[in-house]
């Protein structure tokens, strides 16, 4: 199952600056979710609030729970994820006549 997920930044602590330490450990978690075939694509927001990313799980359920051990989602410098279910576009199908 495909899903896209939106990380967005936490408002309360948005303008504090993010050390080494948590920058890195979140590098990290990112590319064991990737290697783990768990995220798909990562795309960073031009705004810099935040990200989104298309994942691949069993359930929408599995991937929260994955994704909400990120360091910056535990250190409450994301707000927890959204995860949306999606499913394939009809419009490209062959149409009857």
């Amino acid at each position: 199952m495909q899903l896209m997920v939106l990380f967005s930044l936490n408002p309360d602590t948005a303008q504090t600056a993010l050390t080494e330490e948590l920058r890195e450990a979140e590098f990290e978690a990112v590319r064991g979710f990737y290697m783990e075939g768990l995220m798909r694509q990562v795309w960073l927001r031009s705004d810099g609030s935040g990200a989104f990313a298309i994942v691949e799980s069993d359930s929408a359920e599995t991937a929260v729970e994955k994704l909400g051990s990120l360091p910056m989602v535990r250190a409450g410098v994301l707000e927890a994820p959204v995860v949306v279910p999606m499913s394939p576009y009809w419009g490209f199908a062959p149409r009857s006549k």
